[in-house]
């Protein structure tokens, strides 16, 4: 069973890893990376972090080693906290 919800983990991590990337110099949500240099880098460095997580998990589907697994997991969520609360002071609210 973990294995299969690490299969969609990782689906999950490279799908906004890969929007992230994709978005970072046009308009995304309520966020505008052409207005805002800060807003480009958060996409761009947690975009490639979330691929990196994306690529690890990936490995750790395979490897089993749950010490791995457990790490995987826990960066994955911190960085997304910290893209969501970094991106949250950029809102542009009409």
């Amino acid at each position: 069973m973990i294995t299969l919800l690490l299969i969609v983990y990782t689906l999950i991590a490279a799908g906004l890893g890969a929007y992230l990337l994709a978005h970072q110099s046009r308009p995304f949500l309520l966020f505008d990376p052409n207005r805002s240099l800060t807003v480009k880098h958060v996409a761009r460095y947690g975009g490639s972090l979330m691929l990196v997580v994306a690529l690890a998990s990936a490995y750790s589907i395979f490897d089993q080693n749950t010490m791995l697994i457990a790490l995987v997991l826990a960066s994955g969520c911190l960085i997304m906290m910290a893209v969501g609360l970094l991106l949250i002071s950029f809102m542009q609210i009409r």
